[in-house]
């Protein structure tokens, strides 16, 4: 019999465990501030985002890491000055 092979560690989002993290990432802190600054709830973020509300509570609270494109995404929004509203209209059209 073989052994199985052994496999590196990785973070939801892909990075490996023992790198620095990525320009992208974004603290519990930031993430409520962002939503704080869209005025926008957990639930409606993550609708937004296209995540399972149970993923942007587990973002919230810091359970799981942030995804680095929704990251990019919100911080995109608050310095655009793009109401997500105008977002979810627009993709809904």
């Amino acid at each position: 019999m073989t052994k199985p092979q052994t496999r590196p560690a990785f973070t939801p989002h892909l990075t490996p465990v023992n790198r620095e993290p990525s320009a992208d990432a974004m603290s519990v802190e930031e993430f409520n501030d962002l939503l704080r600054r869209l005025n926008l709830s957990r639930d409606a973020a993550a609708r937004l985002l296209g995540v399972n509300e149970r993923t942007a509570r587990r973002w919230a609270i810091g359970h799981t890491p942030i995804l680095p494109v929704a990251a990019r995404f919100l911080r995109f929004l608050v310095r655009a000055k793009i109401s997500p509203i105008t977002v979810m209209e627009t993709l809904a059209s």
